[in-house]
């Protein structure tokens, strides 16, 4: 006997199990090794994390990864100034949008979107990046090199 729960009896669907944050991290570890970077997760605090990457003799480089189900990507304003404009941040746009059956990897510099960072006027921290400000930054994995 089958059990059903109140959200099935609802037509609700269900919510993932898994953070996409978790899910997106591990997908770009493999995406890095398959294309012959090293990479690790690199937890400094419950609230800072992010990837350890190298290529090469290359010292190792921290990147962030911002996951979602579909797009936009909420982040903080904070990411687009001071010392981590520098860095890269992957956004990972995992299977869910438009028939997508496979995740897509954007790879670009924090610098390169702050023009294109949007903030509603009541929002003080964090604003959004649409999916068309990333899309030409697809697959740009030589950024890391």
């Amino acid at each position: 006997m089958s059990e059903v729960s109140e959200e099935e009896r609802k037509g609700r669907k269900r919510k993932p199990r898994v953070p996409a944050s978790s899910v997106g991290e591990r997908l770009v570890i493999g995406e890095l090794l398959r294309r012959g970077f090293e990479a690790q997760l690199a937890n400094f605090s419950p609230r800072k994390h992010g990837l350890l990457v190298r290529s090469g003799d290359s010292p190792p480089k921290l990147i962030q990864v911002k996951t979602v189900h579909s797009t936009p990507w909420y982040v903080r304003q904070a990411s687009f100034a001071g010392s981590v404009a520098n860095q890269v941040t992957v956004y990972v746009l995992l299977g869910v949008e438009r028939s997508i059956t496979s995740a897509r990897f954007f790879v670009v510099k924090n610098s390169d979107l702050a023009a294109h960072f949007r903030q509603p006027s009541n929002w003080k921290a964090f604003g959004f990046i649409d999916a068309k400000t990333v899309e030409k930054y697809e697959n740009n994995w030589d950024i890391l090199r």
